[in-house]
């Protein structure tokens, strides 16, 4: 786990790309390596590297040369099957010097080229310069766990490449400037998060999930080697004769497998299903002390800090909380928000990286859930979608959604569930259930939100269509996981564990499980009002009851409290100010509107007022 950064067919001196990697030194404490290999007419292949040292602490530094110098890397992640592979490496007569998972990656590419990137299970952005043709690829795993943003520049001599694990490193490259795109902005107040390819940032693109680009003599391309198995409309194995047996088979290797370290590993323990199963098939394999850690704040009475704690006690964890107040968080926002170069708008991201630094006193790599719901169906939305989303925006649906509408306003709590529900039953156009579901504003209320110049972007651009014959559940579940996954949630993972410096695993993202997962009938994901099925009849046997019966909370701050008093001065300060970076392309009486009908207890738009609040944080920090 690490960080890179460099570029690919450009002129510049190495001071430059020094500054491009001392800026994500955070992702890397350890050390730090540079290679420049000459690319002709004057150009560079320039591979920067930031260390954090999990695999072959004695001879893993980067970055690595093939042992005839053919090959150069950066590579950022890990390859958790990569003594598998070596073993075959081996018997295929290759040479190896080190024990690394780096190594690996060099030899396969070797052995089977491109094709060896389907052999990899893991998570990985890597830079690999092959001097036999002078090409150099860049390569993102197949869901997008590791990041790539990256440039193009263009010179006389062709056209080159800028490229680095976060943004903020971008911009120390000469020409490359902070300007904001207009349209990305716009399409944020929907989204809560930019959809792939773009960014915030004007002329710089996120490589996407399960892609890779190849650069050779001033010009480069860029293509899929992946798709998530949604993307067929089923799955790609037989349908298992005993679905436990096989469920368990799959998923005990993908823990297993990130087991694999030189340094200690713990867990994040939220007590609810996703984390617990992990934390007791850790248990279940031996492992025999385990580091737990949850988060909670200080006053909040859905807290999930004691279930957690008792969870731990079950599960026989060594286990800590850590206990937040609001003041610590507000202070976090700038800095985290230039360590991801985009808005914090997830309430979760800051009780995570807080939960990190934590964590990163007592370990160096953690096990989280991720991925769990948008594999094996763990939404409201999911439900929803399976039973209702062939009728959504008929006149039948559409009575349904006002009826929920209405309920919802009136029940306390669960109610905005509710609501959210019957609002998005009420949308033919599956973009604009997915808003509904979980974005901040819809279309129209956006429309009227915003005052800043014509866009012409559609309301999204979903990165990858699901087959025509996919059914509701698989078409959502689709979405989830080449958009909602790779730009919001698996982003905020590896920006928050990296910024605390510590590697954060999620055995629920493995290749295998997806392709497992999809080839499962569509009742053991949901059957009736039951989500994850398979999950829940898998495990059953080694997780607590109380677990299992638990509703679905995670790691949550209660900003819908706040928003009615800590944090509702502060907003008015911050979004509605009269230096407010915002204030060009929002309407103010929209969002006073959005900020009074929250304080008074009308309605809870405390998703919509985080996302302003965290918009303006980021936008105040880069432009």
């Amino acid at each position: 786990m690490c960080g890179i950064a460099g570029w690919i067919g450009l002129a510049q001196s190495d001071a430059i790309l020094r500054k491009m990697t001392d800026r994500i030194s955070h992702r890397g404490p350890d050390g730090d390596g540079h290679a420049f290999m000459p690319l002709g007419n004057g150009t560079t292949a320039a591979l920067g590297h930031r260390r954090l040292s999990i695999i072959d602490l004695a001879t893993g530094d980067q970055p690595m040369q093939s042992h005839d110098g053919r090959f150069t890397i950066v590579f950022n992640g890990e390859i958790y099957n990569y003594l598998e592979i070596r073993t075959d490496l081996l018997a295929l007569g290759a040479v190896l010097r080190t024990s690394s998972d780096t190594e690996v990656i060099l030899e396969a590419w070797r052995a089977w080229g491109q094709a060896s990137l389907d052999r990899f299970r893991g998570m990985y952005a890597f830079a690999l310069h092959d001097r036999s043709d002078n090409s150099v690829t860049l390569a993102r795993d197949p869901f997008g766990k590791k990041p790539v943003y990256f440039s193009v520049l263009a010179e006389s001599r062709g056209e080159g490449i800028v490229f680095a694990s976060e943004i903020a490193a971008l911009l120390d490259y000469p020409g490359i400037t902070a300007t904001l795109d207009h349209e990305s902005l716009h399409e944020y107040l929907c989204w809560r998060y930019v959809p792939g390819p773009n960014t915030f940032f004007r002329g710089i693109r996120k490589l996407a999930p399960g892609s890779l680009i190849r650069w050779q003599d001033g010009a480069w391309q860029e293509r899929r080697y992946w798709t998530p198995p949604e993307a067929e409309g089923g799955g790609r194995l037989p349908v298992p004769a005993d679905a436990v047996a096989g469920f368990l088979e799959v998923f005990d290797e993908a823990v297993r497998l990130r087991m694999r370290a030189d340094v200690p590993i713990g867990a994040f323990l939220s007590s609810g299903l996703d984390s617990t199963s992990i934390v007791a098939t850790l248990r279940h394999l031996g492992v025999p002390e385990i580091r737990t850690f949850s988060v909670g704040f200080r006053g909040d009475p859905d807290a999930e800090l004691p279930a957690a704690a008792e969870t731990a006690r079950l599960l026989g964890t060594i286990h800590t909380p850590v206990e937040l107040e609001v003041d610590q968080m507000l202070g976090l926002l700038p800095l985290l928000s230039r360590h991801r170069g985009a808005p914090m708008s997830e309430t979760a991201d800051l009780p995570i990286y807080m939960m990190s630094m934590e964590a990163a006193r007592h370990v160096k790599v953690v096990l989280s859930g991720e991925g769990s719901d948008e594999l094996f169906a763990g939404y409201p939305k999911h439900l929803a979608e399976a039973f209702a989303g062939p009728f959504a925006g008929s006149v039948l649906a559409a009575l349904a959604g006002l009826a929920m509408k209405a309920t919802g306003a009136l029940i306390p709590g669960t109610g905005r569930r509710i609501g959210i529900a019957g609002r998005a039953l009420c949308e033919r156009d599956f973009e604009r259930r997915m808003v509904r579901w979980f974005g901040a504003v819809s279309p129209d209320e956006r429309s009227r939100m915003w005052i800043g110049p014509p866009h012409t972007r559609s309301i999204s651009r979903m990165p990858f269509n699901a087959a025509a014959n996919a059914s509701p559940l698989r078409r959502v579940l689709h979405f989830d996981q080449t958009s909602w996954l790779p730009d919001n949630l698996l982003e905020r993972m590896d920006s928050m564990t990296m910024a605390a410096s510590i590697e954060g695993r999620a055995p629920f993202m493995d290749i295998r499980l997806a392709e497992y997962a999809s080839s499962l009938p569509e009742h053991w994901r949901i059957k009736g009002r039951t989500t994850k099925r398979i999950v829940r009849e898998a495990l059953r046997p080694r997780l607590p009851e109380a677990v299992l019966r638990r509703p679905k909370n995670g790691f949550r701050m209660p900003v819908d409290v706040w928003f009615r008093g800590p944090l509702r001065a502060q907003f008015h300060d911050l979004v509605l100010g009269s230096d407010a970076v915002t204030r060009d392309y929002l309407n103010r009486g929209e969002v006073l509107r959005y900020a009074e009908e929250h304080a008074n207890g009308r309605t809870d738009h405390s998703k919509t007022l985080w996302s302003l609040f965290a918009l303006e944080t980021f936008m105040r920090e880069f432009f």
